[in-house]
């Protein structure tokens, strides 16, 4: 099935009804074309379109307990 993305607005219940009856629905807008589809599984890698952002921004380990760290902080406060 194929629709313009206003129609496909307009009518959403009866895209989801096509592709719960196993239809693969193809949306145009300008020179872009989305599918719209069911799914019945999980993927096995859902995150597959951000791994380029894995590990973009990784916080550092600490390296002292957070006991350690409390009694830091304390002594920098008192001297200064």
């Amino acid at each position: 099935m194929e629709t313009t993305l206003t129609d496909f607005q307009r009518n959403f219940s009866a895209a989801r009804a096509a592709a719960d009856r196993g239809e693969t629905i193809k949306v145009k807008s300008a020179e872009v074309v989305y599918v719209f589809a069911r799914q019945n599984e999980h993927p096995a890698r859902p995150f597959a379109d951000l791994e380029h952002l894995f590990g973009v921004v990784r916080r550092p380990q600490p390296s002292e307990t957070p006991h350690e760290a409390i009694r830091h902080r304390l002594k920098a406060r008192r001297a200064g």
